[in-house]
């Protein structure tokens, strides 16, 4: 089932999600127009009551509660999530720092993971209210959407699609962890979409698993946008991976699509300053009211080019060939 949302008028929020709203604006918070680089402060996806924005986000949450099908999307995502950490193992298993990243990544696929990248952790990805983790690598994780569901967009299809990549995602970073501490090593397993602690997608990043897009999500060299991620972190020595620019940044400078596509025009055109780095950046005070009204959306994933099948691979080669003719 495909269910789009055409806009004869301009959308308006909804009065009862707008009673909700703080004071403050979402955009201040995320830092949009700082000058200076700071840690992120946490926005929407916390449910302990420290965020300005708790009153919407339960809104969000509670308006689902008498719908079957998503509350057992739900109870799936929640079944990894509470999957205990086993003990480190006091034998530590000695392999060189390219043994672990090769086997890493082996283990991270065979445990479901359908693309596994590595970097060193970086401070500056931790919300400034929460400790520093543990852990000097970040083994980023990335989880493939079936393109059909996720296309449905707002409909609850999208929304259950979407829970069913976190579900899945969760389960592959608990495993993983778990066997990197059967290894001797420690690993803390981090997990949508209520991360917490840390920032996902700079590691991603730096991962080379892709690069931000123009809707604020990344955008993968085979997945496009059509993806979720989940992180572990870890003692284990491991060789970092190189970030991965294959031109969807500028493809992105010319593309409106994802923009066009978005009812509350929340998608800036142009990169913005956010807490010291210019980058595309996505208008939070636009985005989240139709998000909680419609009860998910994710329009602008599916809609841009990347995320079409069997388009990406056409993409890069488009992009890398422009790159070389620029250079010749």
């Amino acid at each position: 089932m495909t269910s789009k949302i055409t806009e004869e008028v301009p959308w308006e929020p909804n009065p009862e999600v707008m009673k909700l709203w703080p004071e403050i604006s979402g955009n201040t918070i995320n830092g949009i127009g700082e000058q200076e680089k700071h840690a992120p402060r946490p926005v929407f996806w916390r449910a302990d009551g420290t965020i300005s924005h708790t009153d919407v986000l339960f809104y969000f949450y509670n308006r689902d509660n008498d719908n079957e099908r998503i509350t057992a999307s739900r109870k799936l995502r929640e079944e990894p999530i509470a999957m205990p950490l086993v003990d480190i193992s006091a034998e530590q298993i000695e392999k060189t720092f390219a043994e672990w990243s090769e086997l890493v990544k082996k283990m991270a696929q065979e445990m479901g993971a359908d693309q596994a990248g590595i970097c060193e952790y970086q401070p500056e990805w931790t919300y400034e209210d929460r400790p520093q983790p543990t852990g000097k690598w970040a083994i980023m994780l990335a989880f493939a959407h079936n393109y059909d569901n996720l296309n449905t967009a707002p409909h609850e299809d999208a929304y259950i699609e979407v829970m069913v990549q976190y579900a899945r995602a969760a389960k592959s970073a608990k495993l993983l962890a778990n066997w990197i501490r059967e290894q001797g090593w420690h690993a803390d397993p981090k997990m949508g979409p209520n991360t917490e602690d840390v920032l996902m997608i700079p590691a991603a990043i730096e991962a080379g698993l892709g690069q931000l897009g123009k809707h604020g999500s990344m955008i993968n060299r085979k997945f496009g946008s059509n993806f979720r991620l989940s992180m572990v972190l870890t003692d284990l020595p491991l060789n970092p991976d190189q970030a991965d620019d294959f031109g969807s940044d500028e493809f992105c400078q010319n593309c409106q699509i994802c923009a066009n596509a978005c009812p509350p025009d929340a998608i800036f055109r142009e990169k913005q300053m956010v807490r010291g780095e210019k980058k595309w950046y996505v208008d939070f005070d636009k985005c989240i009211p139709y998000f909680v009204d419609n009860k998910c959306c994710g329009l602008c994933l599916p809609a841009c080019p990347w995320s079409r099948p069997r388009i990406a691979e056409n993409l890069v080669q488009k992009m890398a060939k422009r790159k070389e003719q620029g250079t010749n």
